[in-house]
């Protein structure tokens, strides 16, 4: 009854009419008498073909509270001449990309606190800081392989064979916008790298899109930035951000993001930081795994204990916090609203400060401090546990970073020593990103989400573990074992066991 009325009020509203709203799911999908319905002309000429020609797109979009509120196609996909993406479609003029910026027409609140977050500059900070590496992401494989970025990669395969008539002669093959240092038998490595960096690094932090083709009618863009929807995009219109990162189109649900692994998850996982990992091993994790079917996720500022019953990573990070029945902090599309620390770099970690430019790109500054936003988390944590235990929790974090930020430096030094002496080799390089990046990065960030093995074995076992076995095998042979014994002081002693040994047993060196 409650839905009828709500559905009611909505059409005698002036939005939809109540022919649209229906409880039987088939019966909405098979609706196609759009005139009179309340979507603007424009939208019903779209949908008159789409419903049709992409009938998944159109039956999605019914799901959403767009159709429900009468926007529809044209209102989303609508652009003019100044946009690079624009194209003309029977008409009009439309983009396929819808950005931030178009967001932003109905969403000005939200948009404008997702485009000032980190999260909607993670594509142009790392853009830069591969840009300053000179290919970071490329020079990582490639110096490890010893080969230049001009090598000459053919299409074969092990056996000398080409495969590039079958890629060519592919039915897929006029559609896909392939740049010109890809059209060829005989590509470059760094060309083809890239494809790895912008479908796995940049599919997260987000590409710069850009176009291969432009031709009246369509638009076509570069497969290796589009379409990875990274939080970070770099849109032709010039908006950074990309909404359906998390929001994935068309139907926009709430629920998608609120469950985590859907869009949390997507990014925020693997070696380097494994939060859904560790949010699924934790006590969280285990409540919303086991119930979290029962919840109501698609409410639009859900409550702790009314509408979910454990946290997960949208509800901690961005969700409404209440006291009583009473809203002390509204949602938020800054992920990192209860952010204390920044963890998300393998090099250093800092307490945040509202307007404190972010070491990669200056021009970018923080939107929020990290004292606040712990006041933030505090009040979000003890919606459900008492002070104490969240204290306990989040200080407890706190007194591990000390240690942890410790052995990175002196892995660090390590790393400027062999290559002040000239023994440095890309391997060291890897060794040492990865005591960052895969074993103190998630360490931190484990101490946050409380996944006990990814505290200990996985974290600062690993990363203990790593830096000794760097320093006693490699590192010690090239620099000496009095100089590895400066960080890890069994090293020199074993080796004079070890002589004493060779000796009493007469084995020559």
């Amino acid at each position: 009854m409650r839905k009828l009325m709500k559905l009611a009020t909505v059409a005698a509203a002036g939005m939809l009419s109540l022919s649209l709203y229906t409880t039987n799911a088939a019966a909405k999908y098979e609706f196609t008498n759009y005139s009179g319905s309340g979507l603007s002309s424009q939208t019903v000429q779209c949908l008159q073909c789409h419903q049709k020609a992409t009938p998944f797109v159109v039956n999605d979009w019914k799901r959403s509270k767009h159709f429900y509120n009468g926007v529809g196609c044209y209102e989303c996909h609508k652009s003019d001449a100044t946009n690079p993406a624009a194209y003309e479609h029977y008409g009009f003029t439309i983009s396929t990309l819808v950005t931030p910026k178009q967001c932003s027409t109905c969403h000005p609140k939200v948009a404008k606190e997702y485009m000032d977050s980190i999260h909607a500059h993670s594509g142009l900070i790392s853009q830069e800081a591969e840009a300053k590496a000179g290919g970071n992401f490329s020079v990582i494989v490639l110096k490890m392989l010893g080969w230049s970025k001009n090598k000459i990669i053919p299409h074969q395969n092990s056996y000398g064979q080409s495969t590039w008539q079958d890629i060519v002669n592919d039915p897929c093959w006029p559609y896909a916008g392939v740049p010109a240092n890809l059209r060829t038998p005989r590509p470059t490595a760094a060309a083809v790298i890239k494809i790895f960096a912008n479908w796995g690094c940049y599919s997260c932090h987000g590409t710069k899109v850009s176009i291969v083709k432009k031709l009246p009618d369509k638009v076509v863009f570069d497969l290796r930035t589009w379409p990875m929807t990274g939080a970070g995009t770099i849109n032709p219109d010039g908006s950074l951000g990309n909404c359906a990162a998390c929001h994935p189109f068309h139907s926009f649900r709430l629920k998608i993001v609120r469950v985590g692994r859907g869009a949390c998850g997507r990014c925020h996982e693997s070696e380097d930081h494994p939060n859904y990992e560790m949010f699924g091993k934790s006590m969280h994790g285990a409540a919303f795994l086991s119930q979290c079917n029962e919840w109501n996720m698609d409410a639009p500022a859900i409550k702790a204990g009314v509408d979910y019953f454990a946290p997960t990573c949208a509800t901690c990070h961005m969700g409404a916090v209440y006291k009583g029945d009473k809203m002390i902090y509204a949602p938020t599309h800054n992920p990192a609203a209860i952010c204390k620390w920044k963890l998300g770099m393998w090099k250093l970690i800092f307490v945040r400060k509202a307007g404190k430019p972010h070491p990669a790109l200056p021009s970018v500054k923080y939107p929020t401090d990290g004292i606040k936003n712990r006041e933030r988390a505090f009040a979000m944590c003890t919606q459900c546990h008492t002070k104490q235990w969240a204290a306990n929790c989040l200080i407890g974090g706190d007194l591990t970073m000390g240690v942890l930020d410790y052995i990175r430096k002196m892995a660090f030094q390590v790393e400027r020593d062999l290559e002040k002496a000239g023994l440095h080799t890309p391997l060291d390089r890897k060794i040492v990103r990865d005591i960052g990046a895969m074993a103190v990065r998630p360490t931190e960030i484990a101490m946050f989400h409380y996944a006990p093995g990814y505290i200990w074995w996985d974290g600062i076992y690993k990363v203990a573990f790593e830096f000794v076995e760097w320093l006693e095998t490699s590192v010690a042979p090239r620099l000496g074992v009095d100089y590895a014994s400066k960080y890890v002081s069994w090293i020199k002693s074993y080796e004079e066991k070890v002589k004493r040994y060779r000796r009493r047993h007469h084995i020559e060196d």
